[in-house]
């Protein structure tokens, strides 16, 4: 347990070193693009390539603190009323206890979908964000076995490491987008280039410009960084913590059944209990891009540690 967290940590902060030099190599293409495009001085590549470290470094550290409240925008979840469901604050505070960690805040997604999911910085700011569907269709011991499944991840710092990794990769998405639309309208009006010539300054372009179009499935690579393994790590944990393991096997049958939500997106799909675009996505090698291990896998394992005690087939 406490060799895993030390590795999430670890994860973290390579996945932060990493991304700091990728939008500084990203930035200093742009700057090369800029000199070569327009015949301007070579200086514009060292001065784009710092301004992107700058923009970096203050978004990683906007997205170590801010996370949570950034995750919780993009997702459109709301507080979760303690005085209307008094039910699930009692299930959170008792496995909460049982985990050995503070109480997370409890958070709500107004959508039919079956799903739920972690967020924050650490143990002591850390949210559970549940949907409506999974609140109206589970019942006590498949809930229980869903947040405590959560709770694991809250433990092991996973939230963490996918927090911020879902903050990078929608950084790295936007940023691609933007300099790609640029280039697109700006294409047709190039100025002669005297000082672009050659063939190493085409090269140093076009690997340039390679860098940039490559941008979004580099920030895929980032998301698959978290190793699939974390989410079999947590139903095993959330299944010591319940004493329960059909609870959370049972749970999953239905999330299958029923896992999309519509306010999930690239960023934070990551983060959430079974893949929210459900059967509907349309990826093309969804399971080799799909972060989330096969359901029907984390089912059986869960059986075989129930041996079969209220396992609904």
């Amino acid at each position: 347990m406490y060799e895993n967290i030390t590795k999430n940590k670890l994860k973290t902060a390579f996945i932060m070193i990493g991304f700091l030099l990728f939008i500084s190599a990203v930035g200093y293409a742009v700057g090369m693009y800029v000199d070569l495009q327009y015949g301007i001085s070579r200086g514009y590549s060292f001065i784009f390539m710092v301004f992107a470290l700058i923009l970096a470094v203050i978004l990683s550290f906007a997205s170590y603190f801010n996370s949570d409240r950034i995750v919780l925008r993009m997702s459109k979840a709301i507080p979760m009323s303690r005085g209307k469901n008094p039910g699930i604050y009692y299930m959170v505070e008792g496995l909460s206890i049982a985990a050995g960690i503070p109480m997370p805040k409890i958070y709500v997604i107004g959508d039919k979908g079956i799903n739920a999911f972690a967020t924050g910085r650490n143990p002591e700011n850390s949210v559970i964000v549940l949907t409506e569907g999974i609140i109206d269709n589970l019942n006590d011991s498949e809930l229980k076995g869903v947040i405590a499944h959560e709770l694991s991840h809250i433990k092991n710092y996973d939230i963490l490491l996918g927090t911020i990794v879902g903050i990078m990769v929608g950084t790295i998405t936007i940023i691609s987008n933007i300099i790609l639309r640029s280039f697109i309208f700006r294409g047709g009006k190039r100025r002669s280039n005297k000082s672009g010539g050659g063939i190493l300054s085409l090269i140093l372009l076009a690997f340039g410009l390679i860098l940039i179009i490559l941008s979004p499935i580099v920030a895929t690579i980032i998301k698959l960084a978290i190793n699939r393994s974390r989410e079999f790590l947590a139903d095993a944990n959330g299944a010591l913590i319940t004493r329960y393991p059909a609870g959370l096997s049972n749970a999953l049958r239905k999330i299958a059944s029923c896992s999309e939500v519509e306010a999930a997106n690239n960023a934070t799909a990551h983060l959430f209990i079974a893949n929210p675009y459900g059967k509907k996505s349309k990826v093309v090698f969804k399971n080799l891009f799909n972060t989330h291990p096969p359901v029907e896998e984390r089912i059986k394992r869960l059986d075989e540690m129930a041996l079969g005690v209220g396992v609904n087939n």
